[in-house]
């Protein structure tokens, strides 16, 4: 599919969210995708349109978007349902962003609810901070209605609060179009961590952004969402995303920020190792460990602090990430 070629960087944002697109990838959602549909439909402000990509379902998922789609177009919405058969959300959501004709967009979950304000936030984000490429806010997370907590979002730190929390998840921001299709949008080749992904190459990419550490919405955690409650059901896909990762800080030209990436991407090989010890699989655990801690970028100190880090967390103490990163 072609990208449009019309797009006006730099437009100015109404408020009725018509230069806004929500993209939204469902994969094998019938029992819940309605119950996100709902919460687009209460918005206290419409985007100017809605494209719901569906990537590849069989229980229904597609037939039920088609329906919910044309009620909404008779409410007056403008909706496009699309299907891409390449499997992962990545490729869902690159043929979503592939097909958006406005100058703003922004990706949803599937399985996630928006608040009745939330569009109008994110408007009011890029009417406050027009110079901005990319207006960013906090997440919280929740499992069968209870909170879990949520990120704790430091707007100096950027990079790092990225590379260790995953401040780009992919509810988390609005972007200009052609801001994330400069820095390559979403990677198909890739599974797990996407966004996380994908949020380093945004970072890298010099787009300008602002962010507002207050979380805006609450991301389910469940079995049956793209990241699931644990690890090994998922490994070898986190592995490489943190290739592609290790790849994209290998060529940042900044040597000393390119260092600073390197010792964090070895952090979050030893965190997941850590995570398959944790959940039954020192093999993978140890083997893991030994690819991270064999990374030229680190130093002796270095590797002490992450072998103490892989302890901690291997025997499910909390709060590593906010200590060790730090130390790196």
């Amino acid at each position: 599919m072609s990208r449009p070629t019309h797009i006006d960087p730099h437009p100015p944002i109404s408020a009725d969210g018509a230069g806004l697109t929500v993209v939204i990838p469902v994969y094998q959602r019938v029992d819940q995708v309605g119950e996100t549909l709902d919460s687009l439909a209460a918005q206290t402000v419409r985007p100017g349109e809605v494209i719901l990509v569906d990537n590849g379902s069989t229980d229904g998922t597609l037939p039920l978007l088609q329906r919910r789609a044309e009620e909404m177009r008779r409410a007056g919405w403008k909706v496009r349902v699309l299907t891409e058969l390449r499997s992962g959300a990545a490729a869902a959501r690159q043929c979503g962003l592939e097909a958006v004709e406005s100058p703003y967009v922004m990706f949803f979950d599937s399985d996630d609810i928006m608040p009745p304000t939330h569009i109008a936030s994110a408007l009011r984000d890029i009417a406050t901070h027009p110079d901005c490429d990319l207006w960013a806010w906090g997440i919280g997370y929740e499992s069968a209605g209870r909170h879990l907590g949520s990120r704790r979002v430091r707007p100096a730190h950027l990079l790092e609060n990225h590379m260790v929390q995953g401040l780009l998840c992919t509810a988390a921001y609005v972007v200009r179009t052609a801001t994330i299709r400069r820095a390559g949008g979403w990677n198909p080749n890739i599974g797990g961590w996407d966004d996380w992904e994908l949020g380093l190459r945004l970072l890298l990419s010099g787009a300008r952004v602002t962010v507002d550490p207050a979380p805006r919405l609450w991301v389910r955690v469940q079995e049956s969402s793209i990241s699931g409650l644990g690890y090994l059901h998922r490994a070898g896909d986190w592995e490489r995303t943190l290739t592609a990762v290790e790849q994209t800080a290998s060529a940042d030209t900044d040597p000393r920020r390119r260092l600073r990436l390197l010792r964090l991407v070895a952090y979050r090989r030893v965190n997941l190792a850590a995570h398959y010890t944790l959940e039954g699989h020192p093999d993978l655990g140890r083997a893991l460990l030994g690819l991270a801690l064999s990374s030229p970028a680190l130093r002796r100190r270095h590797r002490l602090l992450l072998r103490m880090a892989y302890l901690h967390t291997s025997r499910g103490l909390p709060w590593a990430g906010g200590i060790y990163p730090n130390l790196l």
